[in-house]
């Protein structure tokens, strides 16, 4: 072959090579543009715009919480009369080996019962004045040791109402000395003061009801000439209706579930209540007083629930003596009729309901337990004087024939006077 032959052949051999090499790269450019529209294509599908793109946040809606409902409270108040501390008491409660006084023994028989309620309220009649000047005495002037608060907290009393008519026999100083010294114990007093208080009402919180105590007296035998006007105005509840009605205001403003006066009225010895405690109750429970628990008379009178604007409210007219050395045997010589019912006492406990839902409160149930006191010679060989419930007692064996006999008549006497219509 010529030269010329060969360097044409080159030529052409090139050429082809130039037209594969431009072909296949025009190919793989159309593929590739190919395949980016497809890419396109598929990019904008609304189903690749969620993929690449997140949705936009929702607000995460909270489920409102249940309205809290608190549950219903019910509370036991428990009440009962008047505790006195006559000579014969004082004795039997003295041991000479110690010079003390012991009055526990008096309220053995109470004390589960006591104890067992929520809170309770009595009627300390008399002062606890001190020794230096007035020395320890009974009738007409009340002066007992400091040992009987000892023991009437013991026994599971929680408030002393100190309104009475014996609240001023050993003056302004007894006064002063009885407060100070039931405060000292730890327990609650109203109805007397140490000076001008910024409330006559006592209010205590029992569970979550709020209870407004108010206590008064009709009258403090003749002895209110013995300190200043001012001073009697400021130190002792007497009752007055301005007073009591602006105490029932005041425990309203600071929302007093229920209202509770201790009063200090009627006539002593009387089994049934005089027409101005009628009233007087009628004017508080009006005014929005709500239970009603009287003292005084040392026996007891009717108790009874009433309706008033479509509310129940209850009434003891007087609770008669939870302790005292008056019976058959020291009230005969003194020519009072019918002596035999000032042994007789009650604890009155009341069941109190708030309604959790709608707070309203009202009295559910109310429970009676008659007592009787007892006088006798104990093992140490002095007198004693001891509070019974009766229906625990009147089975036993430490009861003769007599004091049974005693203790079912007071138990029917006192159930009589219980509910009265």
């Amino acid at each position: 072959m010529s030269k010329r032959s060969k360097t044409r052949k080159k030529r052409i051999l090139f050429f082809i090579m130039i037209i594969t090499i431009v072909t296949i790269s025009a190919a793989m450019a159309v593929n590739g543009i190919a395949n980016e529209k497809q890419n396109l294509g598929e990019s904008e599908k609304p189903n690749d715009i969620s993929q690449n793109e997140p949705e936009p946040e929702q607000p995460i809606t909270k489920p409102e919480p249940e309205p809290e409902v608190k549950p219903d409270v019910t509370i036991k108040l428990s009440a009962t009369g008047d505790i006195m501390v006559h000579p014969s008491q004082l004795e039997g409660a003295f041991d000479a080996s110690t010079n003390k006084y012991d009055f526990t023994n008096s309220f053995k028989g109470v004390q589960d019962i006591l104890e067992s309620a929520d809170i309770s309220i009595a009627n300390f009649e008399g002062t606890t004045g001190g020794d230096e000047i007035y020395s320890y005495q009974g009738y007409p002037l009340f002066n007992a040791p400091d040992e009987v608060l000892d023991a009437i907290k013991d026994a599971g009393i929680d408030i002393l109402s100190t309104a009475n008519n014996h609240s001023l026999d050993t003056r302004k100083a007894g006064i002063i000395r009885t407060v100070e010294q039931i405060k000292n114990i730890g327990m609650d007093s109203v109805g007397t003061y140490v000076e001008k208080p910024e409330t006559r009402v006592l209010i205590k919180d029992v569970k979550g009801i709020k209870i407004a105590f108010i206590a008064y007296t009709e009258m403090v035998n003749g002895l209110e000439s013995l300190i200043t006007p001012a001073d009697l105005d400021s130190m002792v509840n007497i009752i007055d209706e301005t007073k009591m009605k602006e105490d029932i205001i005041y425990a309203k403003e600071q929302n007093a579930d229920i209202i509770v006066a201790y009063l200090h009225w009627g006539n002593e010895y009387a089994r049934v209540q005089s027409e101005r405690q009628e009233i007087l109750a009628d004017m508080l429970f009006n005014e929005g007083v709500d239970i009603i628990l009287g003292s005084h008379p040392h026996v007891i009178q009717p108790s009874k629930r009433v309706e008033y604007e479509g509310k129940e409210k209850f009434v003891a007219y007087s609770m008669g003596n939870f302790i005292s050395n008056q019976r058959i045997e020291t009230l005969t010589p003194y020519g009072i009729t019918a002596p035999q019912y000032t042994e007789d006492g009650v604890i009155i406990n009341i069941d109190i309901e708030k309604k959790g839902e709608t707070g309203e409160v009202s009295i559910k149930n109310i429970e009676y337990i008659p007592l009787w006191v007892y006088k006798g010679i104990a093992k140490n060989g002095r007198t004693e004087h001891v509070i019974y419930p009766i229906m625990d007692y009147i089975e036993s064996n430490e009861f003769n024939s007599s004091s049974k006999e005693r203790m079912t008549r007071s138990y029917n006497d006192t159930m009589i006077q219980m509910d009265v219509e």
